[in-house]
């Protein structure tokens, strides 16, 4: 009952695309953060919890693609 309350409250902050489970005090991270500070901020959040333990992070941030304007090359 604790690990389903503390996931859920883990769940409020997570961005979609992210997930979480915590087992036996272990919250577990997967999917994809947005970007570094939603990371932290989800772990810290995991780790002030009653009942987690320890917080292990498997999820990946996502890469942002930007796109290069060469300003040198003259317009069609």
């Amino acid at each position: 009952m604790k690990d389903q309350r503390a996931q859920q409250e883990i769940e409020y902050v997570l961005e979609p695309g992210t997930q979480v489970v915590v087992s036996e005090g272990v919250a577990t991270f997967t999917g994809t953060f947005p970007d570094e500070e939603s990371m932290k901020e989800a772990e810290q959040t995991a780790r002030s919890i009653k009942g987690v333990k320890s917080v292990v992070n498997k999820a990946s941030i996502a890469h942002k693609v930007q796109t290069a304007v060469d300003s040198n090359v003259p317009a069609k």
